[in-house]
């Protein structure tokens, strides 16, 4: 930011050009000199100087916040939301936390999109919080989720609140995936029930109460694969610009975002971070470093014991390790998703 004229009254016309001839031209370049080495070299008033230092400060330092005070606020905000199955709670340390970006890792059918649907029904019927789906394929409609919720409850108006909390939107591009996300981002906006094209042209503003509390998006690869394609070189910058809106999301408006990702060959003995095994995940390094807890999902078999409280027949045992965290210790653990019905 440039020194100008009038920014505090010590800062005259005369000030300003003996601090162009002395070099100085900027607030860094004045910061970062001795205010009595400037007074003496470049004939300006001491008491001068110490007054535009004062007024500098007042306006562009950062306030000072003392860590215990961060510690207890993040404490007081942070929630964790459960995802409904224990073992996979107990995995993630009581469920997906707010703030936080939560990757998912896996190969086709490995059961991602189940996990999100599952996610996203328990968290609108049994904990009444609001929930953005985006569905790039377009393969998760009302008539998807309706019978999956209706084995949960058999309440009709439970079964329509749940469904109205669940806002499903189909972004075509990223642009239309980052517009979403902006909308939500602001103040007092909901997202009302999808449209029958299931565009982001739902959202809308809304009551308050109706605040997205978890955001899900299935599949991340299949939105951001096709700026790594061809001769386009905007691909690492919109990947950029996307972490910093679901971070963004997660910190400020006190959101649980939860991704999912594909997976690739992974070169053994290359990297560090892959070496041993046979997956790593897609998007490469330049998304390597978004997620605050990456978890890799394997379907193992299909069994009709189950360890969820549903105890579904056929439902599909999964094996999920956490293969990156800044909280959790690396671990793994089977579970069971209980199944979601075929239109």
């Amino acid at each position: 930011m440039r020194l100008t004229v009038g920014m505090c009254p010590a800062l005259t016309e005369d000030v300003m050009d003996k601090l162009r001839q002395y070099g100085i031209r900027n607030i860094r370049e004045f910061m970062k000199t001795d205010p009595e080495v400037v007074a003496m070299q470049a004939s300006v008033s001491y008491r001068d100087l110490r007054s535009i230092r004062r007024v500098i400060k007042a306006h562009s330092a950062a306030f000072v916040v003392r860590g215990d005070d961060l510690l207890r606020e993040a404490i007081h905000t942070t929630r964790a939301i459960p995802t409904g199955n224990t073992e996979l709670d107990k995995l993630l340390g009581g469920g997906v936390l707010t703030g936080e970006v939560v990757e998912v890792c896996g190969g086709w059918g490995a059961g991602k999109t189940t996990l999100c649907i599952n996610l996203a029904i328990h968290a609108a019927l049994m904990l009444g919080l609001s929930v953005l789906y985006v569905d790039p394929m377009a393969s998760v409609t009302t008539l998807r989720l309706t019978p999956h919720i209706e084995t949960l409850s058999t309440n009709a108006e439970e079964v329509e609140a749940a469904l109205s909390r669940i806002k499903v939107v189909s972004p075509g591009d990223v642009w239309e995936l980052l517009k979403c996300l902006e909308m939500v981002q602001q103040p007092y906006f909901s997202i009302s029930r999808p449209s029958a094209s299931g565009s982001c042209g739902g959202i809308s503003p809304g009551n308050p109460s109706g605040k997205i509390k978890l955001v899900i998006v299935d599949s991340l690869s299949a939105i951001l694969t096709p700026l790594f394609i061809g001769s386009t070189r905007q691909g690492k910058g919109v990947v950029n610009q996307l972490a910093a809106s679901l971070k963004r999301l997660g910190c400020e408006q006190g959101l649980a975002v939860v991704v999912m990702n594909s997976v690739v060959r992974s070169d053994y003995g290359k990297r560090t971070i892959t070496q041993g095994r046979k997956w790593k995940p897609a998007l490469g390094k330049f998304w390597e470093s978004v997620p605050h807890t990456r978890l890799f999902l394997e379907q193992l078999t299909s069994n009709s014991s189950s360890s969820s409280p549903e105890h579904c027949q056929d439902a599909p045992i999964v094996s999920v390790s956490v293969w990156k965290s800044t909280r959790l210790k690396r671990a793994e653990s089977k579970i069971s998703l209980f199944p979601v019905p075929e239109t």
